[in-house]
């Protein structure tokens, strides 16, 4: 789906579904000027409870004239020699005298608040609790643990708070301050949400206090998985079969041993690659290990025979890119290092030079295409790969060279067809872009490409049904070949532009289609992000939260990590809110109120 992994990006995708949180991004202004604020508004705005609201201004303007006149006012409440408040049984006093004592020191407690005499107020405010429990009281003496820096007990007094209130904002505020100082990240989102839903604080700032705390509490997950022992798994096939295609098949090599056992787990290993299947990417990962071991023991014995160094690199070559697949780039570089000291061969370099641009390091990633193209200047996969190098960094020149070069030396490879055309595009050619891929059309009438990578850049264009028209060209295309071409790439991307154009019927093709790429293909981790989104709005919360965390599993980038992740904490964050009957109520009113103006 969309690209945009902040939380706020998720909100607006799934405005029905976390009704909570959306409303956040419509309805909140200024709540982080509301914290700034805190300290002083919590003593000079003193919170007002149903039973003192019948105290009308004009009775008030005549309380303040009276203490000017009168001077300080002794209280009520019976005190002590000491002036301290003595009072006695509290469970004997009516109604009406326990509402009298505690409003009066509830009131001395502002008072002591005004002076920053926190500790002072605090004993004022636990007096009042003893004498009537009311959710004031507890918000103005957790005030004073701000002031005191006291944050589990500022959680602890605006919870018993929210107990007797749970739409008091200004205590769901507060509790999510304290909550986010804490690193309670996600029991900060969900009182921030709730504000946005009780609407009574309208900030722009509301938005990027929910992001933060998102990102916080995603960043905290994802830390802790990463720290853990990580199961390097492979890619999508889909990802496989589109890597590996860009090079020429070797499915044997010289001086094969028919008499060797490890002669032959190599030479099945580059068969099953090649093969383009699901279990062939397997077999071809395990035998791979399997023939470097083997050679390896072999090498010990003979360590300077030359051709058991070649087939022993061979082995460690594939090793190497297989690890890197896998999200091991470091064990992987070690591997493809030790093949080059062996046996130098292109694709070593070009694989080692794939880790350094991953890495971020461009001058090692075109040294090492330099070293290979040394070995073989006619390897049409260093010409398209160090292309893609161009292309990503807007050398549209250089780049055209080289996929023209790729298209010369390889003629039969369909990439640098699709890739001439992808760069035409985006130099906007369109009409350049659309000769290309007629052209690669024609070279190649049942290739499932032209129509999958034709499909992207019209979705692109905004032409929306001839994409979904050509995605469903390349899905036929792909059922009727052996092997895996574009995968299900076809399937996700209609899905997509399914997603995009919202109505019942759309709503069913693409899940049917997320689910359909989920099983052929249980590794891509954007089908397991499009169908999770679908199930969000279905509200199958919790199916949702376990495909968006398979997808943080599978994903191989740090950012794509975080955006599954984020993905996954966002909901559980729904969940929570939709589990509570008080919140669920006011969503529910809220989703009530957008049916009546048509906004859903």
């Amino acid at each position: 789906m969309s690209s945009n992994g902040s939380f706020a990006g998720f909100v607006s995708r799934n405005k029905t579904a976390i009704m909570a949180t959306a409303v956040a991004g419509a309805s909140a202004v200024g709540a982080f000027y509301y914290y700034q604020q805190l300290q002083k508004q919590a003593g000079s705005e003193s919170d007002v409870t149903k039973e003192t609201q019948t105290e009308t201004k004009s009775s008030k303007k005549k309380s303040k004239k009276k203490k000017k006149s009168q001077g300080s006012v002794s209280p009520s409440y019976p005190v002590n020699e000491q002036g301290e408040p003595d009072l006695g049984d509290i469970a004997k006093l009516s109604v009406e005298t326990k509402n009298k004592y505690a409003i009066e020191l509830k009131d001395k407690g502002n008072e002591y608040f005004k002076a920053k005499k926190f500790e002072d107020a605090i004993n004022y405010y636990t007096l009042a609790l003893k004498v009537k429990e009311d959710p004031v009281f507890y918000s103005n003496r957790s005030a004073c643990y701000v002031s005191l820096g006291q944050l589990e007990k500022v959680v602890e007094d605006t919870t018993s708070a929210l107990k007797l209130k749970p739409d008091y904002s200004k205590c769901l505020l507060r509790r999510a301050s304290a909550n986010e100082s804490l690193g309670n990240f996600a029991d900060a989102m969900f009182d921030l949400s709730a504000v946005s839903l009780y609407g009574d604080f309208n900030g722009a700032s509301i938005e990027p206090m929910l992001e933060r705390n998102m990102n916080k509490q995603a960043m905290l997950v994802l830390k802790e998985k990463l720290e853990k022992k990580q199961e390097h798994v492979l890619p999508s096939n889909t990802s496989l079969a589109s890597f590996f295609g860009i090079f020429q098949p070797e499915t044997t090599f010289e001086n094969f041993d028919e008499n060797s056992d490890a002669d032959k787990s190599l030479q099945e290993a580059l068969k099953s690659l090649y093969s383009r299947t699901a279990e062939g990417y397997e077999a071809a990962d395990k035998d791979f290990i399997e023939a470097q071991t083997a050679f390896e023991k072999l090498l010990k014995e003979t360590p300077d025979d030359e051709i058991l160094k070649k087939k022993t690199a061979i082995a460690l070559e594939h090793v190497g890119i297989f690890k890197f697949l896998k999200n091991d780039p470091l064990s992987a570089h070690e591997d493809l290092k030790r093949a080059i000291e062996l046996f130098p061969r292109p694709n070593s370099y070009i694989y080692i030079a794939l880790i350094m641009a991953d890495k971020g390091q461009a001058n090692e990633y075109f040294d090492n295409f330099n070293k290979a193209l040394e070995l073989d200047p006619n390897c049409a996969a260093v010409y398209y790969h160090r292309g893609q190098m161009y292309f990503v960094t807007q050398n549209y020149q250089k780049a055209g060279e080289d996929f023209d070069k790729a298209k010369e030396l390889n003629d039969k490879n369909i990439f640098p067809y699709i890739q001439i055309a992808c760069l035409a595009y985006r130099e906007d050619k369109f009409e350049d872009c659309e000769t290309m891929f007629s052209e690669a059309r024609r070279k190649f009438p049942t290739s499932p490409e032209v129509p999958n990578f034709y499909a992207e850049t019209l979705a692109d264009k905004g032409k929306l049904n001839e994409a979904k028209k050509q995605y469903d060209i390349a899905a036929k295309l792909e059922d009727a070949l052996d092997g895996i071409h574009v995968g299900v790439g076809p399937l996700v991307g209609k899905a997509t532009l399914l997603a995009r154009e919202p109505s019942p019927e759309n709503f069913i093709e693409a899940a049917r289609l997320f689910q359909e790429a989920c099983d052929k293909d249980p590794r891509s981790e954007q089908a397991k992000i499009g169908l999770a989104q679908l199930k969000l709005q279905q509200e199958d919360v919790d199916e949702a939260i376990d495909l968006f965390e398979e997808a943080a599993d599978l994903a191989r980038s740090f950012d794509e990590k975080l955006q599954a992740t984020t993905f996954a904490e966002a909901t559980k964050i729904q969940k929570k809110i939709r589990a509570d009957p008080i919140i669920s109520a006011k969503i529910e009113e809220t989703l009530a109120s957008y049916r009546a103006q048509g906004m859903i």
